[in-house]
């Protein structure tokens, strides 16, 4: 390479390098002291990124601390700082925590957004600060212009030593500087020994741990042998559900050959309601929806129980067991507020709206309850009524012409179809609320069929809250065939409280 090319490529070269370790510091340097606050379980949490290759909970001053592994690449960890929570009493809290940890999935995947969304807006930090830099030197360069270049040149040359010894000076100065600011932290002895880890099973050795619980260690001191306890409540929560709701997920691949499986023009999808924060049940649902081959889940509400922002868990759990479906969804009476819609959309969920949708060739319409309904509070009055929804529903419905009749229509509480189906505007009219199933019940109005639809409680729920290590009632999903957009049949699947998985018949529906 000759002089001249590599006098021409010097200054692109050096300008890459560095615009690259200016991004690379100021991107990390970021990334390890970002942090953010977020809801996780039933707590709000701040979540801070670090480099020791364990999810590390800090539960406050009277519980200990735990750790995981995180299997993250390059290291990458993140200590969750555990706040404030809306339960009433220690008890309850507790057992909420052990029954989320018990099914961890959506808050694993919330957490590993957030942290990948922390890494993202320092990256671009970086390169905005890298270009930055390189903009300022570029323009610097250019200004300075051949002539002044050379003749600094020369000048630090003739007066090579000179330069030299203010170099040396430069240096120390910035040396003592670094070194009064971190030094005496440094040099102070610890007043408090390094945290020592040991593994949960060590602490309670009479316990049976499956393997994500080998995993956990606990931070060693008082809170941890204090709380002793407190953690064997918590091991043996834990333990509960993860049997009840692992038997009831390998109980599917045992009744497997008994699930109707779609032709190759026929498309599957999954209904759920009145899930009332129960997560347990989300990995039984799931593998019913893969034996069945769905492709779509319906959601008619009441995921939570009073519609708070720290019930996001349960939709998160199901964002993370249905990421591979779309998923077509409406808020019930006990999500009312508005928390429980923005996150679903903020999941990518289509939440209808009183406006026909297309969903995988299926034409939705729906709209979330209007009633609102605290957990253990009375009915209170929305913007509408539902004898009004129902109305305002059915005129829309009717409105529709015959090449796009609503196929589906999805609501939480069956009085909010009445009206549509009276009417002969829709096809297939789903609901939940009722936590009991009724239908399908079929007629014909106007010459065309009309199916309504009620399933019952997806959670077990006997009321407004079902999370927990045992069911209240048989947990209920149904998969509905679809062929060329219309529903063509159903079949229900059920999980009982005593473990059983039981499928009932495939019902063709009336055409």
């Amino acid at each position: 390479m000759t002089k001249a090319r590599l006098r021409t490529i010097a200054p692109w070269a050096g300008l890459s390098v560095l615009f690259v370790a200016t991004s690379v510091v100021v991107g990390l340097f970021g990334f390890a002291n970002d942090s953010e606050r977020v809801t996780i379980g039933a707590h709000a949490a701040t979540v801070s990124p670090t480099f020791d290759g364990h999810a590390t909970l800090d539960l406050g001053a009277v519980l200990p601390r735990l750790r995981i592994p995180a299997d993250t690449p390059a290291g990458i960890g993140v200590n969750i700082d555990v706040q404030e929570t809306d339960a009433d009493n220690l008890t309850e809290l507790l057992t909420r925590d052990a029954l989320i940890a018990s099914q961890p999935d959506g808050e694993i995947g919330r957490i590993r957004q957030v942290v990948e969304q922390m890494a993202v807006d320092n990256a671009v930090a970086g390169a905005g600060s890298g270009l930055l830099v390189v903009v300022v030197v570029a323009t610097l360069w250019t200004a300075l212009g051949a002539r002044r270049r050379r003749e600094l040149w020369h000048l630090v040359h003739r007066h090579e030593r000179r330069f030299e010894h203010r170099s040396i000076v430069v240096l120390v100065a910035m040396l003592i500087t670094i070194a009064s600011i971190y030094g005496p932290g440094r040099m102070r002895p610890a007043e408090v020994p390094p945290t020592q880890w040991q593994p949960l099973f060590k602490l309670l050795p009479e316990l049976a741990f499956d393997d994500r619980l080998k995993t956990v260690e606990v931070a060693s001191g008082f809170s941890t042998t204090g709380g002793v306890g407190v953690i064997r409540t918590l091991v043996e929560t834990y333990r509960k559900s993860t049997e009840l709701y692992g038997r009831l997920k390998d109980g599917v691949d045992e009744v497997a050959t008994q699930i109707h499986r779609p032709g190759e023009d026929e498309t599957v999808a999954l209904l759920v309601s009145d899930r009332h924060d129960n997560i347990g049940i989300d990995g039984f649902a799931a593998e019913v929806a893969k034996v069945g081959g769905a492709k779509v889940l319906i959601d008619a509400g009441d995921d939570t129980s009073a519609g708070q922002s720290w019930e996001a868990f349960s939709i998160n759990s199901l964002r993370q067991h249905f990421k591979d479906l779309k998923v077509v969804a409406v808020a019930g009476n006990h999500d009312a507020g508005g928390h429980v819609e923005n996150v679903m959309r903020k999941s990518g969920f289509t939440v209808l709206d009183s406006k026909p949708v297309e969903v995988e060739g299926i034409r939705f319409l729906g709209d979330s309850d209007p009633t609102k309904t605290g957990l253990g509070s009375a009915d209170r009055p929305g913007d509408e009524t539902i004898a009004q929804q129902s109305e305002r529903l059915a005129d829309i419905a009717c409105e529709q012409p015959d090449d796009k009749r609503i196929s589906t229509m999805v609501v939480h509480d069956p009085s909010s179809f009445a009206d549509t189906a009276a009417r002969g505007c829709a096809t297939l009219l789903l609901s939940g609320h009722l936590h009991r199933q009724v239908g399908p019940e079929h007629r014909v109005v106007d010459g065309r069929a009309v199916t309504t639809y009620t399933n019952g409680t997806t959670g077990g729920a006997a009321y407004a809250f079902a999370l927990g290590y045992t069911l209240r009632k048989p947990a209920e999903v149904t998969l509905i065939t679809y062929r060329q957009g219309l529903p063509i049949g159903l079949q229900v699947v059920a999980a009982q409280p005593s473990g059983a998985v039981t499928v009932g018949p495939y019902t063709p529906l009336g055409s």
